[in-house]
């Protein structure tokens, strides 16, 4: 199935002008990550960028097709620029019978070992000693948790789209399925999100017919898809996920705190450990996230600097967002990515010299002292 998966997205990618460099990272636990490597054509800047995907999906999330990618928006303007994707997702390490890897992750996993991998992968082939970090849904929310470890040091700065901490999300079809979160323990250990979905894609333009208040309240506000964007998207960004991380949310969105699998340490009361500059981006008729919980995410915050923006109409956008059309929306190319390029371009001067460049100038300075 994943040689299929491979075909998929080689013709998808056939298309693109821009061709990444494929890397390796290896976590501590023995999972092989996929990391994709855009290099500028001059370099400008001297911190990368990692992007990192939400549940459920791949590097698609933040190199979709077209121009509705994130990752070649700033490798055009000078970044050197680091898609990753996590365990089990896209070209990573996928569970199966002759690693003898499960579908029985957590949360916790992405924090403890697949970020960790990632950011030593990029530092070593750099040289950078920090990295900006961008995530879309999930993908920001390992950001908080990383920002309140050790490993913050290696951060420059962060960038979360949509992405919340449990502490004030709700909708009517999750709460519809919150008494029967019990029956989660017998779905299967593998969650075929992602087979459904290629299977269903012929029928991407009958979607938003059928789906339409779902799609606009979870997916992309009216405006901001195509059918033929959908199938795109259908066949390559999505992917299966372990039913242990849908139980982990199912806890989360019931308890209304981000819990470690212990229910010992909430990651939702020590935000105020964040001190590192970030950039909270949220859309403004996300209904899988809504804006006034990472509103509350943005005050709870300890950073000194950091900044809160709202994407929709009555905040001056010419166009509204939902949830995945932040990254993935038609439009998002000139309304959201702007935002955070000027986020990064406004830390690109604070931002630490690679080691590379200490060296040269600690061989100046010694070259240049008298005898």
């Amino acid at each position: 199935m994943q040689g299929i998966q491979w075909l998929i997205d080689a013709w998808f990618e056939r298309q693109r002008d821009l061709q990444p460099r494929m890397y390796r990272a290896r976590t501590r636990d023995g999972w092989r990550l996929a990391l994709y490597r855009y290099l500028p054509a001059r370099a400008g800047h001297r911190t990368p960028v990692v992007l990192c995907h939400g549940m459920s999906s791949n590097r698609w999330d933040m190199d979709g097709p077209g121009r509705i990618s994130l990752a070649r928006f700033l490798v055009r303007r000078g970044y050197d620029v680091w898609v990753c994707e996590l365990r089990g997702a896209g070209r990573s390490t996928r569970p199966g019978w002759l690693n003898g890897k499960r579908y029985n992750w957590t949360f916790e996993d992405y924090v403890q070992h697949d970020a960790p991998a990632v950011l030593r992968a990029v530092l070593r082939e750099t040289g950078a000693e920090r990295v900006h970090w961008v995530g879309h849904s999930m993908g920001g929310m390992i950001a908080y948790a990383l920002l309140m470890t050790p490993m913050a040091q290696k951060i420059a700065s962060a960038t979360t789209l949509g992405s919340p901490t449990m502490s004030d999300v709700g909708h009517p079809m999750l709460d519809f399925g919150l008494p029967y979160r019990g029956l989660l323990r017998f779905v299967p250990d593998r969650v075929p999100f992602g087979t459904v979905a290629r299977l269903a894609s012929p029928f991407s333009a009958w979607l938003p017919r059928f789906l339409s208040h779902s799609i606009n309240d979870l997916g992309w506000h009216p405006g901001n898809a195509d059918p033929e964007l959908l199938r795109a998207l259908m066949l390559t960004a999505v992917d299966d996920v372990p039913a242990s991380l849908l139980r982990e949310f199912a806890r989360w969105y019931d308890t209304k705190a981000m819990s470690d699998r212990y229910a010992i340490f909430d990651f939702t009361e020590h935000l105020e450990r964040i001190t590192t500059p970030i950039l909270i981006i949220a859309g403004s008729h996300d209904g899988l996230t809504p804006a006034r919980d990472l509103e509350n995410v943005f005050k709870r915050i300890g950073a000194r600097e950091k900044v809160f923006r709202v994407v929709g109409k009555e905040q001056g956008f010419a166009h509204n967002y939902g949830h995945a059309d932040l990254i993935l929306g038609l439009h998002a190319p000139t309304d959201v990515y702007p935002l955070v390029l000027d986020w990064l371009e406004k830390h690109r001067q604070t931002a630490s010299r690679t080691r590379k460049d200490n060296v040269r100038a600690l061989r100046r300075k010694t070259a240049d002292a008298p005898a």
